[in-house]
Parts: C-alpha cells; structure tokens; sequence
C-alpha cells in the first residue's frame, strides 16, 4: 500500500472515531436547545482554530496537519464551550 493510501485509512478511521465521540458529546449535553447551540459554537470555532493553526504549521513542518489539528481545535472548542452549556439547566427546551 503506498503512502497516500495509509493516508487515506487512516483519516477515515479518524472520521469513524469523531463520528462516534460526537454522538457520545450529544448524548451528555443533553437535549436542550441553548447548550446545543454553544457546543455548535464550540465546535465551528474550534475546527476554524484548528485548520488557522495547521496553515500556520504546514508550513514550516512541510507535512500536511489540517485533519490532525482540525480535530484537536474541535476538542478544544468543545472544552471552552461546556464551560458556558454547563450553566444552562440540562432539562431547558
């Protein structure tokens, strides 16, 4: 298999896995409309970090980091997110 295929398995792997972490974050914050918006902003603004950061990097490490940091900025967002969702009652429609 060359290196382009290993490339491509693995960032569908990746895909599999934050599908999956995604449905779990859904399940905690619960069904509530307003924390839902906040992890969705969390969420933009986390990938939109993350993918910032790796044009920065890609760069100087000549290596191609969108989907890696890209995920990293979405777990990142979600961190600075629940910390304002966690305020809005879980049962709130």
């Amino acid at each position: 298999m060359s290196s382009a295929g290993v490339v491509l398995v693995a960032r569908i792997a990746l895909l599999a896995v934050l599908i999956l972490v995604t449905a779990v974050v859904r399940t905690l914050v619960g069904p509530s409309r307003t924390r839902g918006f906040y992890m969705a902003l969390g969420t933009v603004g986390g990938v939109a970090t993350g993918i910032a950061a790796a044009w920065l990097t890609s760069r100087w490490i000549a290596t191609d980091l969108s989907a890696i940091l890209g995920c990293v900025g979405v777990f990142a967002g979600w961190a600075v997110a629940w910390r304002f969702a966690r305020r809005i009652p879980r049962e709130t429609i």
